[in-house]
């Protein structure tokens, strides 16, 4: 992530993340997909994970392929149990129950048929909510959710930010408290290297992607988005350990953005 460009002699590329809200894509992965070189003859699809509804999401991909030369020509929505512990409870438990191992098995079922699409190379489905969903949900993300998160971050910032400005800086929401033992799995576990140990206690940066890994695989739950996540119990996903993740990013390298 660190080129200028990114080359690839792959005819096909394919992206998989999660969706934000209604309509909004991590901003590593719109980085990532604009340092494409030369993508307009590739195959290029999609796979997002949705925690309520499938939003937008895979739509705005595709037009972030499109800003680049490229075109999407396949998008898929899984979902998946919600990871965002800032939302209310009747949302987000981080419980693994009956409906949870249901979406999983839903998931392997999705897989084989997301798989087969893209082998044929086929083209032409793209995901997304129905127009109702869309009707409803996007005023709420739109005006209610980017006035809140614009309201509070230009605060607590000092600053009078762009939604995507203001993005990374929401890790101002983060705090350790006396639990911290500092042993740095939130500094380790960080996919952007966001988290600095400082006298032995995380120090984020403001280039945060949100994806609350910190948070959620914390050993002692010592980290907590202010208020909100006190006391809820965190989620992972049961096929996953703290040791695949840590393994992950250290076969991925990835450095500071």
């Amino acid at each position: 992530m660190h080129e200028e460009r990114i080359e690839s002699d792959a005819a096909v590329i394919g992206v998989v993340f999660p969706i934000y809200g209604f309509l909004r894509i991590p901003l590593i992965v719109e980085r990532f997909v604009k340092k494409l070189g030369d993508i307009s003859s590739k195959y290029v699809f999609a796979v997002s994970t949705y925690g309520s509804v499938a939003g937008m999401g895979i739509k705005t991909f595709g037009k972030v392929v499109s800003s680049n030369g490229g075109r999407l020509s396949a998008g898929f929505a899984v979902h998946m149990p919600m990871n965002n512990i800032t939302i209310p409870s009747f949302i987000y438990s981080g419980a693994i129950g009956d409906k949870e191992r249901k979406l999983f098995i839903n998931w392997r079922r999705k897989c084989d048929f997301i798989c087969s699409y893209i082998e044929a190379r086929k083209e032409g489905r793209i995901e997304a909510s129905n127009r109702l969903l869309f009707s409803l949900f996007y005023p709420i993300d739109r005006f209610y959710g980017r006035w809140r998160i614009q309201s509070k971050y230009n605060k607590l910032a000092n600053a009078n930010l762009k939604m995507n400005a203001l993005w990374p800086m929401m890790d101002l929401s983060y705090h350790y408290d006396e639990e911290c033992n500092g042993c740095s799995v939130c500094s380790k576990i960080c996919p952007v290297n966001n988290i600095k140990m400082v006298d032995g206690k995380p120090s984020w940066q403001h280039n945060c992607e949100r994806c609350l890994a910190c948070l959620q695989w914390c050993p002692k739950q010592a980290i907590e988005f202010d208020k909100e996540s006190v006391g809820r119990q965190r989620y992972h996903h049961p096929d996953v350990r703290l040791s695949d993740m840590l393994m992950m990013k250290d076969r991925e390298e990835i450095p500071t953005l």
